[in-house]
């Protein structure tokens, strides 16, 4: 038995790949879209990285700094970001000290580029990470925060990257800002 050849509109097939197209663009586009936004967060993240090593590598080797110049290293620091916009990049350098107990740690000073600076004093050593609490030692602790959006920002929320870098000081046991 032979089965008969459509005919008519049914043995036209011209449109076909048209239509194959206009079902698999949509898929396309968005793996496109999708890939295109996942490298370009990921490449503001390791700038984030980078911005926050900067400044703290920057300030550890000082002796003594200004206020002034402590907010030129940070504002450097924040062209690492480029071309992003640098004016959502948050940065804070803190120097702490752990007394001779071990169980309190001091906030000697600290700045901000667009966050608070963290009040000083003395402080139960318990909120340090148990690798920290060295007693005598000073640290430089960097903190950085920077809000990327993303290009579809209409359909997903910005995304908030944050860094935390602990160094000692290179030059001198303790780093003096006046």
């Amino acid at each position: 038995m032979t089965r008969s050849q459509p005919t008519g509109m049914m043995a036209d097939n011209r449109g076909t790949a048209l239509i194959e197209f206009a079902i698999a663009l949509p898929v396309l586009l968005l793996l496109f879209l999708g890939g295109y936004q996942l490298s370009d967060a990921i490449t503001a993240r390791r700038k984030v990285t980078i911005m926050t090593r900067a400044v703290g590598d920057m300030t550890s080797q000082y002796r003594a700094l200004t206020t002034n110049e402590l907010d030129g290293l940070m504002n450097g620091s924040t062209q690492i970001l480029a071309p992003y916009a640098t004016a959502p990049a948050r940065l804070r350098v803190t120097q702490i000290t752990i007394e001779s107990s071990g169980d309190v740690f001091r906030i000697d000073w600290s700045r901000g580029r667009n966050a608070s600076a963290l009040p000083t004093g003395r402080y139960y050593a318990s909120a340090l990470p148990a690798a920290y609490r060295q007693p005598n030692t000073v640290f430089l602790y960097t903190q950085s925060a920077y809000t990327y959006d993303t290009a579809l920002s209409g359909y997903f929320g910005s995304i908030t990257f944050s860094e935390d870098l602990w160094l000692l000081p290179r030059r001198s046991s303790t780093i003096t800002l006046s």
